[in-house]
């Protein structure tokens, strides 16, 4: 609370800037120019990828520039500041309505170790206030069953033989039967995700969409 009041005060003397091109920043933390031009959405193939399970995935930026670079101070500086920026991506990408069929959204779960030491998941601090000002139920149904190494350190097929089997429905009763759309901030190769759709569809979900914040993927044929 007196963090939020502390960042308020300087916001106001000291305005922000936009992380793309440091001019004055708007109320979304970015300027109108950058946020038109970085925020547009785009269909993430399944078939591309060779992913069985994902119905469709759908990326609001490109992982590349301000983007990537806010990303990873979240994520290896610990700077949940940023939420609120990337969250803006996401308003301004989606035409509302996109997702009316969706009854739940579902986080990809951070290794439980990596939560411990990094002391959130970015990916439902990013997600979690979009989905509320959607209307959205927000349903942390996922866990790793095990511990995974980094996916990004892997080959496509270690990334496959990694992450198999590293997830399950902790609830099922609450996805059987329902339309859901599985949030991550990165998409790369769409293993990740893909096996989080098993999981789920397993459980007894109908459809699982996949939403990234960014995308930087590589077909796995390559």
């Amino acid at each position: 609370m007196l963090t939020d009041w502390l960042e308020a005060v300087i916001s106001l003397i000291f305005p922000r800037r936009c992380p793309a091109c440091r001019q004055w920043a708007g109320s979304r933390g970015w300027c109108q120019a950058c946020i038109a031009r970085i925020a547009k959405a785009r269909q993430v193939a399944p078939a591309v990828h060779n992913l069985a399970w994902l119905d469709e995935c759908l990326a609001a930026a490109e992982y590349t520039g301000a983007v990537r670079n806010l990303i990873r101070d979240m994520k290896f500086r610990r700077q949940t500041r940023h939420a609120g920026r990337l969250g803006s991506l996401l308003d301004v990408a989606l035409a509302r309505g996109r997702y009316r069929d969706i009854q739940a959204v579902v986080p990809v779960p951070l290794n439980r170790e990596r939560f411990k030491e990094r002391g959130f998941n970015q990916t439902a601090v990013i997600f979690k206030p979009w989905a509320a000002r959607q209307g959205f139920v927000w349903l942390e149904a996922l866990e790793r069953t095990r511990p995974t190494l980094p996916q990004w350190e892997l080959s496509l097929n270690e990334r496959r033989k990694n992450i198999k089997g590293a997830f399950a429905v902790t609830r099922p009763e609450l996805v059987q039967g329902k339309s859901i759309l599985l949030v991550d901030d990165i998409f790369t190769s769409g293993i990740t995700m893909d096996e989080c759709a098993r999981a789920l569809k397993q459980a007894g979900a109908v459809t699982v969409k996949g939403l990234a914040l960014a995308a930087g993927a590589t077909p796995a044929h390559q």
